[in-house]
């Protein structure tokens, strides 16, 4: 036996070489197979087969090139790799074992060769025809034109880049793009991001989205100033864990621009900053004008007292889906409403609540100390309400207001109620509910009071070209399958009736199975991160082929797949590091001033 540890055999020595098969090229392009159609693996015009020689490399991913001639016309597939395979030439495992009698060491003499072969799901084919490619028709790695051509097609006018092509392993093939029609409201609107915690990194694929909108609206801006068409953007967006997103316009420590400068040249971008001039609002505490700490300069105060809920009608919004499913408290409701304030129409058509002249000056402290005479309610909100309801009303508000946070005034008639509308691009209104984790049904107020105030303007004063985002995590909370309560159904509403009004909501959750399905299937833009095959086998993604679904579940934090209507497959995209701070440890240190560093270190005392 050889040192090396291998039989020697008589056969040594007297074996034909090895045939080297190197890679075959045609016009300076790599030719890496040829399509099958054996019985069982079929060619069809969603799916092929192809062989592959030894020597050449393939992966799931990578786009593929096919042109094929059938019945006098030149027919060009691109399609997508969803597995490869390798195969002996055995019948069985057996066959394998007793090839080698049993022993690792032994390398038959007559050793037959497997074979590799992948399987590709068509993306695009031009012209469009549905059949499939013939058999020895040669299979090409795609170029970047063409993987974007399998995506794209010839007719995107208002396309949106959302990351580089995934192209197998570490290859990209340049910008993956989206078309804004079905994002902002011509073909579809919303965009829904889904991915599990921390792994799915489902706020920094949004945030790149926002940013590279902000960049696109400026640049019509600049190209065309005076163009009523022109998009104007307005990013509305909720800060729903500690307070993460309140550090976009700091620069991330974690940026490198060496390691990761290079994605965003390719996304045309060569020097990606911060977002600039964000403003954050946080909840007022409960005593005093300023916000909740923050632990940053600039916060400004939300707060809303009795008249502004009237004037801003929200007060339904303040009860849960139990309540307002009750009929005896919801009319009660109503006919406290209208005792309170009078509906007024407004020159732009609208009706407004405008509180009662002895009203005005009073809080929701005078209000819970009126609804303990039972007998005085009842005299002024009609004589049908009974003791029961009128004390279970009392109850309830009275439990929402001391669980408030601040975020209701209770000894003053008006707050600082958040006014987020624009006319023109601004950069991004960041709005802290992290504050309000323990009082979950004010937070969610929060977001209706938000999105009834932008629905109210682009409903009753609308501006040409001007979209407003709004950007929510977590949307199984805000948003839950099945629910009916208000806010719900105004998210719903946003959802199935805004986009041509330009209110797009920018949602994302671990799982999308437990959101409003009016929500999700509404979104003209899916994206998936990491996303754990259980929640995969739902319903809600029933229309994503079994290849996508493996390849959701595996993906990294920096990958995602983008699911768009006249997709075939899910777009593979490597979304760029952000170059902005995700969270208060990524944020370049900045000095603070004397008062910043007192809430600091108020902060950490307690």
């Amino acid at each position: 036996m050889s040192s090396d540890n291998k039989t020697t055999s008589a056969w040594d020595g007297m074996l034909p070489a090895t045939r080297q098969r190197g890679p075959v090229i045609e016009n300076g392009r790599q030719v890496i197979g040829k399509v099958a159609s054996p019985p069982g693996q079929e060619a069809t015009s969603r799916q092929f087969p192809f062989w592959v020689p030894d020597g050449v490399l393939v992966e799931v991913g990578q786009i593929v090139t096919v042109v094929s001639e059938i019945a006098g016309q030149t027919i060009t597939y691109q399609a997508m790799v969803d597995e490869v395979h390798r195969n002996s030439r055995r019948r069985g495992m057996g066959h394998e074992v007793d090839e080698a009698d049993g022993d690792l060491t032994q390398d038959p003499p007559f050793s037959t060769e497997g074979m590799t072969y992948a399987k590709a799901t068509v993306l695009q084919v031009t012209p469009p025809r549905a059949t499939p490619p013939r058999e020895r028709s040669k299979v090409f790695l795609a170029t970047d034109d063409e993987a974007r051509n399998a995506y794209e097609g010839d007719d995107v006018e208002n396309p949106l880049t959302v990351g580089l092509i995934r192209n197998g392993g570490d290859v990209t093939a340049g910008p993956g793009r989206i078309d804004t029609d079905y994002l902002l409201g011509a073909n579809g609107g919303h965009m829904n991001v889904n991915g599990a915690a921390g792994r799915g990194t489902k706020s920094s694929f949004l945030m790149f989205s926002v940013y590279m909108l902000l960049r696109e609206a400026r640049r019509q801006a600049k190209e065309k100033p005076s163009s009523k068409e022109r998009l104007k953007i307005v990013p509305i967006i909720f800060n729903v864990k500690n307070f993460d997103l309140f550090y976009l316009d700091r620069a991330s420590r974690r940026f490198d621009p060496q390691k990761h400068g290079g994605a965003w040249e390719q996304v045309g971008v060569p020097e990606p900053q911060p977002f600039d001039k964000v403003t954050y609002y946080a909840p007022q505490r409960p005593s005093g004008e300023t916000p909740w700490m923050t632990q940053r300069e600039g916060v400004l105060p939300y707060s809303w007292g009795l008249a502004d809920l009237l004037e801003s009608d929200l007060f339904t919004y303040l009860f849960s889906e139990e309540d307002t499913n009750n009929d005896n408290f919801s009319v009660l409701l109503f006919d406290l409403i209208a005792y309170l304030a009078d509906d007024r129409t407004q020159p732009d058509g609208s009706i407004k609540m405008v509180p009662k002249t002895d009203v005005q000056q009073k809080n929701l402290h005078d209000l819970l100390d009126w609804f303990r005479n039972e007998k005085l309610v009842q005299g002024a909100v009609g004589q049908q309400h009974q003791p029961g309801t009128i004390r279970k009303f009392h109850r309830r508000l009275q439990r929402i207001v001391q669980d408030s946070r601040g975020v209701l005034r209770r000894d003053s008639p008006r707050g600082n109620p958040l006014d987020v509308r624009k006319g023109e691009t601004t950069d991004p209104q960041v709005i802290d509910l992290s504050t309000l984790a323990g009082a979950g049904p004010m937070a969610r107020f929060v977001v209706a009071a938000v999105l009834q105030q932008v629905v109210h303007a682009r409903t009753y004063a609308p501006v040409n070209g001007l979209k407003y985002l709004i950007v929510l995590d977590e949307l199984n909370r805000f948003a839950p399958r099945s629910g009916r309560d208000p806010i719900t159904k105004l998210i719903e509403q946003v959802a199935a009736e805004m986009r041509s009004q330009g209110v797009i909501l920018f949602g994302a959750q671990q799982q999308a199975s437990m959101v409003s399905e009016r929500v999700i299937e509404n979104a003209g833009i899916k994206a998936l991160g990491k996303t754990s095959m259980l929640e995969l086998s739902k319903s809600v993604w029933s229309g994503l082929s079994g290849a996508a679904k493996q390849k959701a579940d595996s993906l990294l934090p920096s990958e995602k797949l983008v699911i768009q209507d006249n997709f075939r497959e899910p777009l593979h995209v490597l979304v760029p590091f952000p170059a902005w701070a995700m969270r208060r440890e990524e944020a370049e240190e900045e000095a603070l001033s004397e008062a910043a560093q007192a809430e600091h270190d108020e902060f950490i005392d307690d």
